[in-house]
């Protein structure tokens, strides 16, 4: 597992999946989503992965954040949290990307779904 943290997540890197956690109460707009995307992006260099966001905080991802140009290299999200909130506004999030989208409620479940994401798909 590599880790980085950038002013904005946390993020552990694996084979397949990042986990990314919002570092406090902030607003993610186009802008951060775009330089934290390409920051994985960097890591993977062309590889599959997915995205495991692991919502302990509640943020604020404004609807510009799911830019089609920086989520078409992503093929698979999945958002994490306990707080009934957030599942509401990961369902407003799930319209604005095309690939898979999955909703956990804890992170051990998430990182199954992710380690068999591409036998699966």
């Amino acid at each position: 597992m590599v880790e980085k943290i950038t002013e904005f997540y946390k993020m552990e890197f694996y084979n397949s999946y990042v986990i990314i956690e919002g570092l406090g109460q902030q607003e993610i707009d186009s802008s951060i989503s775009k330089r934290t995307i390409e920051t994985i992006l960097d890591h993977y260099k062309g590889n599959n992965f997915v995205i495991i966001s692991n919502r302990t905080t509640n943020y604020t991802l404004m609807p510009d954040a799911y830019s089609p140009g920086v989520f078409k290299k992503i093929k698979g999200i999945a958002i994490v949290s306990k707080y009934e909130e957030v599942r509401e506004k990961a369902i407003i999030e799930q319209e604005k990307f095309d690939s898979s989208f999955a909703f956990f409620s804890n992170l051990e479940d998430a990182k199954h779904w992710a380690e068999n994401f591409f036998a699966t798909y």
